[in-house]
């Protein structure tokens, strides 16, 4: 064994010069591989980053883009009870009853019905229910007698 050491203390006198190169180059080596590692560490963390900045402008167009049609959605419904406040009608229910009924007729739905008479929508079916239900009244009771009642 201490032979075996003799002819390495041998060997390293004899080329000491190479070893300490050899050394060297492994300690910048070494470095290098220090910096690699610790690159690549701050390089992954830069994608996370990246990935979570990219997150957060997506939630936030997605915020301006709800935002800017809630608002129009309450523009639009500001200057709809301006307008309704404006053209609104002093009419009879009588007079009501027949609009909403040649509306009917003539194919409007109902919430365009309801729209324009600034009704809502059960009001517009009750309106209908009461014309159908004077009709069925006006053809039981008979054109004779509906001609003495007038």
């Amino acid at each position: 064994m201490t032979h075996q050491l003799l002819i390495i203390k041998e060997w390293y006198w004899a080329h000491r010069e190479v070893v300490r190169i050899a050394g060297g180059l492994g300690v910048v080596a070494m470095a290098q591989v220090v910096l690699v590692l610790w690159t690549a560490r701050r390089l992954r963390e830069l994608s996370h980053i990246r990935e979570r900045m990219s997150r957060l402008a997506d939630g936030l167009a997605l915020l301006t883009d709800t935002t800017e049609a809630g608002m129009a959605t309450l523009i639009r419904e500001v200057e709809q009870m301006g307008r309704r406040r404006a053209t609104a009608r002093v009419a009879t229910r009588s007079s009501v009853a027949k609009r909403v009924v040649a509306a009917a007729k003539s194919g409007e739905k109902l919430s365009r019905i309801a729209e324009a008479e600034s009704l809502s929508e059960s009001e517009v079916r009750l309106h209908l229910k009461l014309a159908e239900a004077a009709g069925r009244q006006m053809a039981s009771v008979g054109p004779a007698s509906a001609a003495s009642q007038l």
